[in-house]
């Protein structure tokens, strides 16, 4: 029997501070995932740290009549056109802009920016040692686990390198982040060195982002746009991903048994599908993990741009006919299997949306499923080799996790979707998911 405590706030955060309300109903992905795309946008056009004018700027698509709503974040509330300014006597702190739009009765809108006077803080709360992320300010020896030989093209972020946002609080974020995805695989996962410590460092010659899911230590490499302006919170918690779902289940991890061109389906989605939920918890408990408004506020635009991207791409693959591929052909420069793996991310957020009920059980009872992974399933998965007899289980392994996730059969929806459903796999998966409660 898996023992799931009742609220992760309330595992990790029984100390936490009191603080603004951000609740569940502020915050989720149902407008991006499944209704038309959000018409207005708002942004902070200018901004003068000494005297304390602001101005801001935006559009909506849908051209309203009404004027806008400005709440100013310090009381003061206006009415008006974009662009719109205002000026803040205390400059010592930073202000979330909530800006409104008014159309026919009762239709509405909302976005929202930040005046940032002060860099984003944070007010710490316990986070478990054993998943602590540092960002070291020092080189630091990174080995490959399955031979020790080292890898040499890692250096660090230097102070310098963060522009906005601090080292520490940075870090606090992202080991926030650890702790939710540690629950998320029911606290079943390799540990390295006792724990899993992962570390964020600088690659130089790389422009963008990966995972280092099978070194000691464990971590992700960037380059310096990742944390040059607002750190890129939702990229780091999808490599973070990666690396939490590759090393489990601990006795027997996807990571190293699922190497091949047939491997996205399993990595990719998962580590989408994890980027999301993580970003989903952390903002509506931000006040119980000492977040502070303005940072709740740019997690926020950085979770609600990348599932807008997710979107988009379930779009495409609707659009394209549905080609079902869990084959990343080598010989070609696409990735066939994207828009398939990006898919089975999307259904499994725009279900959680229409379930209601949060994002932390959902994870946890999909990963229950996948963690039933052993050999005979490893050769049945056969990343290394395009078949039909994989394809279809690497098909039916997503959809059997997705279903079990929500208590739902949604193979109807999936063979919708083009995906090669083996129901005799299909029910031995959900059997055993079920059998090992």
């Amino acid at each position: 029997m898996v023992h799931l405590p009742a609220s992760l706030a309330t595992v990790l955060l029984l100390a936490a501070p009191a603080a603004e309300s951000i609740g569940p109903q502020d915050f989720s992905y149902r407008q991006v995932l499944l209704g038309p795309p959000p018409s207005l946008s708002v942004s902070v056009e200018s901004i003068n740290r000494q005297t304390g004018v602001v101005r801001v700027n935006g559009s909506d698509t849908r051209q309203p009549t009404i004027p806008f709503t400005f709440d100013w974040g310090d009381g003061q509330v206006t009415r008006g056109w974009f662009p719109a300014g205002h000026t803040y006597r205390d400059r010592r702190r930073s202000y979330v802009v909530r800006v409104a739009a008014q159309y026919a009765p009762p239709a509405r809108a909302a976005a929202e920016t930040v005046v940032r006077f002060m860099p984003p803080a944070v007010t710490p709360v316990d986070v478990p040692a054993d998943v602590r992320v540092t960002i070291p300010s020092q080189p630091v020896r990174v080995v490959v686990r399955s031979d020790g030989l080292p890898l040499t093209n890692f250096t660090c972020f230097t102070e310098e390198s963060f522009c906005v946002t601090p080292r520490s609080t940075v870090e606090y974020v992202l080991s926030v982040g650890a702790a939710i995805q540690k629950d998320f695989v029911n606290n079943d996962f390799v540990r390295v060195d006792g724990g899993f410590r992962q570390v964020i460092l600088r690659d130089a010659a790389f422009g963008g982002m990966y995972c280092l899911w099978h070194t000691r230590p464990p971590g992700v490499a960037a380059g310096q746009y990742a944390l040059g302006g607002e750190a890129e919170y939702s990229s780091f918690l999808h490599e973070m991903g990666h690396n939490v779902t590759l090393n489990t289940p601990g006795r027997f991890p996807y990571g190293g048994n699922t190497e091949g061109p047939g491997g996205g389906i399993y990595s990719e989605a998962l580590a989408q599908i994890f980027q999301h939920a993580t970003l989903h918890e952390m903002i509506t408990s931000a006040p119980r993990f000492g977040i502070s408004a303005d940072l709740a506020a740019d997690l926020k635009r950085s979770a609600l741009a990348t599932a807008a991207v997710l979107r988009d791409f379930h779009e495409k693959y609707l659009s394209g006919g549905r080609r079902f591929s869990a084959w990343d052909d080598p010989k070609t420069p696409d990735d066939e299997a994207l828009g398939t793996f990006m898919t089975v991310a999307c259904v499994f957020l725009q279900e959680a949306e229409k379930d209601g009920r949060g994002y932390r059980t959902p994870v946890q009872r999909m990963m229950r499923l996948l963690q039933q992974f052993n050999e005979d399933l490893a050769r049945r998965f056969d990343a290394r080799h395009d078949t039909p007899q994989a394809s279809a289980f690497r098909a039916t392994l997503m959809a059997a996790a997705v279903s079990y996730a929500f208590d739902r059969d949604l193979r109807p929806r999936f063979r919708d979707l083009g995906f090669p459903i083996d129901d005799a796999a299909y029910a031995a998966l959900q059997s055993g998911a079920a059998g090992g409660k």
